[in-house]
């Protein structure tokens, strides 16, 4: 159950110079993953990489379901206030189509590496830093977005106008990490609250994301 060198270096080199590759995923996913463990060895650039890795996730998410909606549907970062000023919570990506909202909570955590062995303690303990926090998140401000009283801005603090009645609000939670028990996780551990209005969060990676903005 141990980590194995060759999801990170899958590229073997032979006695007489030439290089093998047994399956290009490999290959693809060691692309994508080592990087995040070279910069967490550099630790002046830790809270920069982490920073990046939070906005890469949110704007590429925002960037798949413009796709879909068209970008004047697509809000990226939006903060709710209470009338008093109060801050309430700030939504990721926020898209408003017909009488329906989505409210995208993006989270950048990784799996650990006990969790990728299996120690149950430790993935329930990344699950709730990850899908629960982003599930609660989601909604509290799905909650929040319902009171026409609470005002919403941008990063740039402007006024976001958007209507405040709806048929229906998903909420999706967003990971940046691929791993195939996601779905059966999020069955098994996740503590999903719902109303007549805030329907069940649908939990999934940016891949899979991406997979269906384009189709």
């Amino acid at each position: 159950n141990d980590f194995n060198v060759t999801n990170a270096l899958p590229i073997l080199r032979t006695g007489n110079g030439e290089y093998v590759l047994l399956q290009l995923y490999g290959l693809l996913e060691a692309v994508y993953e080592s990087p995040f463990f070279w910069m967490m060895a550099d630790k002046p650039y830790v809270a920069t990489a982490k920073d990046h890795r939070g906005a890469f996730t949110e704007r590429t998410a925002a960037e798949a379901l413009s796709g879909v909606f068209g970008r004047g549907r697509v809000y990226r970062n939006v903060d709710i206030y209470r009338p008093s000023g109060d801050r309430l919570g700030e939504i990721d990506v926020l898209v408003v189509y017909g009488n329906r909202a989505l409210v995208v909570q993006a989270k950048s955590k990784r799996l650990t590496m006990e969790s990728r062995k299996g120690n149950d303690q430790a993935l329930k303990r990344d699950f709730a830093l990850a899908v629960q926090s982003a599930a609660d998140q989601s909604f509290a401000c799905a909650e929040a977005l319902l009171d026409p009283a609470n005002l919403l801005k941008d990063a740039s603090g402007d006024i976001v106008d958007v209507q405040r009645s709806y048929k229906a609000i998903h909420s999706l939670c967003i990971l940046c990490d691929h791993y195939p028990a996601l779905a059966f996780q999020a069955e098994q551990f996740l503590n999903a609250r719902t109303t007549e209005v805030i329907a069940k969060p649908l939990v999934f990676d940016l891949f899979a994301l991406d997979v269906m903005s384009e189709l």
